[in-house]
């Protein structure tokens, strides 16, 4: 399957619903992206990408909760990635409630929905 150099466009209805045109990269990193923009991404291209944000994110949240909470700029130091993908990454996961950005601050710090998978992690006492 060849992806066309063109900018993804919304999908348009056509007659037969297999040949719909889709976008493979329908939220995809910008590294997944520019492979699928090139023809160079697969199935598997994809989700090495899709892994390796996930991978990111979690790398992220992980300095975010050691440090109990941590500025962009620390972010990027501690993970190694470009001070734009930090960004990018941490402003995602505010636009997700997993964090929350103390913009008074410049820092950000876990969010209620990360707290609160935290507390569902707590070990419940054996009932057996």
């Amino acid at each position: 399957m060849r992806i066309s150099d063109d900018p993804p466009h919304p999908p348009t209805a056509t007659a037969d619903p297999a040949t719909r045109p889709t976008s493979p990269t329908a939220g995809a990193s910008k590294e997944a992206s520019k492979e699928a923009s090139t023809g160079a991404a697969s199935g598997s291209a994809t989700s090495t990408g899709t892994v390796q944000t996930v991978e990111k994110t979690l790398a992220i949240l992980e300095v975010v909760a050691d440090r109990g909470g941590a500025t962009a700029k620390e972010v990027a130091e501690a993970t190694g990635f470009p001070l734009p993908t930090a960004y990018r990454l941490l402003h995602a996961l505010v636009s997700a409630d997993y964090l929350v950005h103390l913009r008074d601050q410049r820092r950000f710090e876990l969010g209620d929905k990360l707290r609160a998978l935290g507390a569902l992690a707590v070990p419940r006492p054996s009932t057996g």
